[in-house]
């Protein structure tokens, strides 16, 4: 007896827990709610579903829960408060944040014309890439030439006779001080930035010195080819003259000797 009361008393809790738990998890569905939620995110605004409605008669609402919910602001409905609408905030966000694209666009693609500028105006002045001037590698690095290497260019279709020679009597000397001037100034025009044009005229300037030093030189290569062929003509002269002196005083010694021998004689 003592279990069966025990039971028959469990049996309305257990049936009420039961039923507790099946009615929470029961899902509640309210118009006004679910009209509101889809006019914010992805409906349109429409003033038709606006619960609860307002059920007038002769112009009056009836419905009292519409005084609970819109009596308080009555124009809400007439006011479009998505984010979305022609004037919603997250509306004027993307269009704010268009108009600083574009603004930022802008100022990049500006950016980038004065980077560019800038860039074509280095490599146009710049020292460091003088030596990729068209002009130059075409024409000027050929005729200048000789600066690079002023050693080998010196004696390059001359003798040894002849190169002694200019160095024996400094005319070397003075071609290297010359060359080596116009070195420095061929290194200078390299190497500083400045105007293409005003380049090329220094390079031009150069090769015009240039061309005059090598002239001179020239010249003087050819004097002392034309000195020292001349002295070595005039020692074989010598050589010759000698021999025939020397001929002739032994044909006098001989003329004396039979004539002192005759006298003799006689």
């Amino acid at each position: 007896m003592t279990k069966k009361k025990t039971y028959w008393l469990l049996l309305p809790v257990i049936s009420l827990l039961s039923l507790a738990s099946a009615q929470a998890q029961t899902p509640i569905r309210d118009r006004a709610v679910i009209a509101q939620q889809e006019r914010m995110v992805f409906k349109q605004w429409n003033q038709n579903r606006f619960h609860p409605l307002p059920y007038r008669i002769l112009g009056i609402p009836t419905n009292p829960n519409w005084y609970l919910t819109w009596a308080l602001h009555p124009n809400y409905p007439n006011l479009d408060r998505r984010p979305l609408s022609p004037a919603g905030e997250q509306t004027q966000r993307l269009g704010l944040a268009a108009a600083m694209k574009i603004s930022s666009d802008y100022y990049k693609q500006q950016a980038d014309t004065v980077k560019n500028l800038a860039v074509r105006e280095m490599t146009r002045i710049s020292g460091a890439l003088s030596g990729t001037d068209p002009l130059y590698l075409l024409y000027y690095k050929n005729e200048l030439a000789p600066l690079e290497n002023i050693e080998a260019h010196a004696f390059q279709y001359s003798t040894a006779q002849v190169r002694d020679y200019m160095q024996e009597n400094g005319a070397y000397d003075w071609y290297l001080e010359h060359m080596k001037s116009l070195e420095e100034r061929y290194g200078f025009a390299k190497t500083q930035d400045m105007e293409r044009g005003q380049r090329i005229l220094m390079y031009h300037r150069i090769l015009l010195d240039l061309r005059r030093l090598q002239s001179n030189w020239e010249h003087k290569l050819a004097l002392s080819q034309k000195m020292l062929a001349f002295r070595e003509s005039m020692e074989r002269r010598q050589q010759r003259i000698g021999q025939l002196s020397e001929q002739a005083n032994q044909q006098e010694e001989m003329l004396s000797g039979i004539l002192q021998r005759r006298i003799i004689m006689q």
